[in-house]
């Protein structure tokens, strides 16, 4: 029989795509992430602010008679020493005690080496006040005044130069000397008319009876100023 050649070797077949490294198995590249918008520094607002700032203190400037407060300042027209007289102390009726109830003080309170700031008040160099109030009262304080008094004022000579009306009116006052409750008030008629009226005074006498036996009467020396 004849003998048939070989064969020829077959070439080898090339690698088919699947067998051949997947995609998937080599490393992915990093998706590119989309920057954010960057944040403004804060710093540049500032400039903003102060404009603003500057734009609401300029549109709406401040009175030259009244502070930024808000306060109205008050001037003062009248400043005097206070005192009581040896036959005439403030009393109490009934006497001040321990608990707070209605009151009745009266005195005649005189008052000298009065300095003015203004010329209306220039004349009163001295005065004499007599007052009565009712308010409630107790060795810590008083509170609710009300009243009327009037002062009559003399000038350096001794001369005669006018006479106020006076209205007591505190709304409270905390302290040991409930006499304090004659200084306080608005002057409503004559020299000095419409000032306001602001006065302590520090007893003389010995007030430490007050909470055991009641206080009936007190001296004392202070000052009193008369504002507009």
């Amino acid at each position: 029989m004849p003998v048939h050649p070989p064969m020829p070797a077959r070439p080898p077949m090339p690698a088919h795509p699947l067998t051949a490294a997947h995609p998937l198995t080599a490393a992915r590249p990093v998706p590119r992430v989309r920057p954010l918008m960057t944040a403004r520094p804060l710093i540049a607002a500032r400039p903003l602010v102060a404009a603003a700032v500057a734009v609401v203190m300029t549109a709406a400037p401040a009175s030259a008679s009244v502070p930024a407060s808000g306060v109205t300042v008050q001037q003062t027209l009248l400043t005097c020493q206070v005192s009581t007289t040896s036959e005439r102390p403030i009393t109490f009726t009934p006497p001040v005690k321990l608990m707070p109830r209605t009151v009745t003080a009266q005195a005649g309170i005189v008052l000298t080496g009065c300095t003015s700031s203004t010329p209306a008040a220039a004349g009163l160099r001295t005065g004499v006040m007599s007052v009565r109030s009712t308010g409630r009262a107790s060795c810590a304080g008083v509170r609710d005044v009300h009243g009327k008094g009037t002062i009559t004022w003399y000038g350096a000579d001794g001369t005669r130069t006018g006479v106020s009306t006076v209205r007591p009116s505190v709304q409270k006052v905390a302290g040991y000397n409930p006499g304090d409750m004659l200084l306080g008030g608005r002057v409503t008629k004559g020299a000095l008319a419409g000032a306001n009226v602001v006065g302590t005074a520090t007893p003389t006498s010995d007030v430490s009876v007050c909470a055991t036996k009641g206080l009936g009467a007190v001296h004392g020396t202070g000052k009193i100023t008369f504002m507009s």
